[in-house]
Order: C-alpha cells, then structure tokens, then sequence
C-alpha cells in the first residue's frame, strides 16, 4: 500500500507535468504552423517592396524600424483593451489619410509592436521617396514573423526548463543520499503543483536563504513537499494562500507549510498521520501520504514533523536536524 501511495503521488506529478507542458508545447506548435505562411508572406512583401521601387540606401533605414519595433515588442506595452483600441483606430486612420489599403489588417500588429502615430509620420518623413505602402507592409510581415518566432523560442524554453525541474526534483542521475537545498526542493514542488495553484491559490514565500544544505535522500524529501503542500492545496479548494516559510531553531532546520483553510476538525486531528486515515472521498487518497511524510522525516531523516490547526490556519512544521547539514557550498 504504501508503494501504491507512492505510485499515486507520481501519477500526481504526471498530471501535473503534463498540464504544464501541454501549454508551452501547444504553443509552440501554434506558432511553428503559422511560421510557414508568415515567412511566404514576408518573402512575398520582399519582393513587392523591391519592385515598388525602393532606393538601396533606404532599406538600411528600413531594417532599423523593424529592430526598433522588435525591441519594443520584446517589452510590456502596458496597454489596456481600450487603450490598444483606441492606439488601433488612430493608426488606421493615419494609413487611410495616407492612401495605404485595407489599414485594419496592419493596424493591431503595429500596435502589438508599440508603433505609435508619431513612428509612422518619422518614418514617412525619412524616406520620402520610398513607396510607404510597400514599406509598411514590409514592416508588418516581419513583425509577425519576429512574434512568431518569440513565441517559439520562449515555449521550448518553458519546456526545457521544466523537464530540468523534473529532473533536479527526482534527483535523476545523482547520488541517492547527498547534501541538498530544501528551497530548491520546495520550489521544484511549487513548480510542479504550479496546475493546482493557478487556480486563485497565492503562495508566500518566506525563505532564510543562509540555511545550510541538509544531508538527505533528496528525491524522498521532496515526497513530503509534495504531500504536504498538495494537502494544503485540497484543503482550500480554488482560494487560499499557502505560506510556505523555513528557518533555524537551536538545532533544527524548520520548514513550515500553512494554510488559510476550514482547519482540521478537532476531534480527527490525533488520527492524521494513521495509515489508511483519510477525509477524501472513495478513491481521492490512501490516506497514506502523511503517514509516507512522518516515516520519511523521522526514519529516513532523523527529524519530526508535527502540526496545529484552527479554522483559518493550518501549520505542518518539519524538523530536520542541524547535524546532518553541510554548508551552503557542499
């Protein structure tokens, strides 16, 4: 039962893993198809421009506007729904005043990019024998082009940076037993719960980064992470907060995981670390996840764990002793 309380908490994991994949992937999937056609349509406005007639001195100018507006994409516009509508309109009627076709199709893309009335009249201004129309259009395709590859670039990098997460969580390729940092095991955790919390779950963070390193079996600790804060999680339902806080007291390192919910009922909370004791439904739980938790600190650790609960405020406290810790460069 209590491998079966560990395969359960990996399928936990799982689901959670692949809920944060599935994003990034999709993503970058999404943006990968549409790459193809945006890259035939910059090709495309290339060749227009170059036939429309545009000097060979004006593409240097050209090319500028387009790592300008690149940069400023790259940023936060900070722009409201009505305000990016508004900043729409005023364009569109600019490349209409302008004799520019069909403006609306260029007019949120600009936008997206920070272009204001002003870039366009500066741009009209340096380049007064270029054809404009040609030019904008130009400017559009590769600043849908420049999005799309953004958006492929930061999608594979959530991917990798979470298939790292999985890999520092479960300790893959390294030593069983080792001198590990607790905040980067709980971080791991909050990562991969991530599903859970962005539900309306805030999490604070109240993190005494002088701890040392706690010798440890490194993947185990990280099982009681993730039970306790997925306890914490299910014990909120879709609000709360979760305050997840470490520090030393005498010969301990303590890590504390509370939460904001109903509290455990007085009259169950001798039993909470029984084997078999659960308060979730018929096939929600083993109720073994604690009992894992408790034999992990105390067995495996050489620690305690302990709680205390009221209505609006539950406290799981781990304590890990000093003696089995390193410094922070071990």
């Amino acid at each position: 039962m209590r491998q079966t309380e560990k395969m359960a908490a990996l399928g936990k994991l799982s689901a959670g893993l692949a809920h944060e994949l599935n994003n990034p992937a999709a993503a970058a999937q999404r943006a990968s198809g549409q790459l193809a056609g945006g890259l035939d349509e910059l090709q495309a406005a290339t060749v227009e421009l170059t036939r429309a007639g545009i000097a060979p001195g004006a593409w240097d100018t050209v090319i500028e506007w387009a790592r300008e507006f690149r940069e400023r994409a790259d940023g936060s516009s900070g722009l409201s729904a009505l305000e990016a509508s508004d900043r729409e309109e005023e364009l569109i009627g600019w490349l209409e005043a302008h004799g520019v076709e069909e403006p609306w199709t260029m007019a949120s893309t600009l936008v997206n990019a920070g272009v204001r009335k002003d870039d366009l009249d500066a741009i009209a201004a340096g380049l007064p024998t270029a054809p404009l129309a040609a030019v904008l259009l130009w400017l559009c395709r590769t600043i849908t082009v420049q999005e799309l590859t953004g958006v492929v670039a930061r999608s594979t990098k959530s991917i990798s940076d979470l298939v790292n997460v999985v890999k520092s969580y479960s300790y893959m390729d390294q030593a069983p037993l080792q001198y590990v940092d607790i905040h980067a095991g709980l971080e791991d955790t909050l990562t991969i719960l991530g599903h859970k919390l962005k539900r309306g779950i805030a999490v604070v963070r109240e993190y005494d980064r002088d701890l040392p390193r706690v010798q440890v079996q490194g993947s185990e600790l990280n099982q009681v992470w993730t039970n306790l804060i997925d306890n914490a999680i299910g014990a909120m339902g879709e609000r709360g907060t979760i305050t997840v806080k470490t520090y030393r007291d005498d010969g301990h390192l303590m890590v504390e995981v509370a939460d904001d919910g109903p509290g455990i009922p007085e009259k169950i909370q001798p039993r909470i670390f029984d084997p078999f004791f659960t308060t979730k439904g018929v096939g929600e739980g083993t109720g073994l996840g604690l009992d894992v938790a408790r034999r992990i600190v105390t067995a495996r650790c050489g620690g305690q764990i302990d709680f205390s609960s009221r209505p609006g405020e539950t406290v799981f406290r781990v304590r890990l002793p000093v003696q089995n810790a390193g410094t922070a460069d071990s």
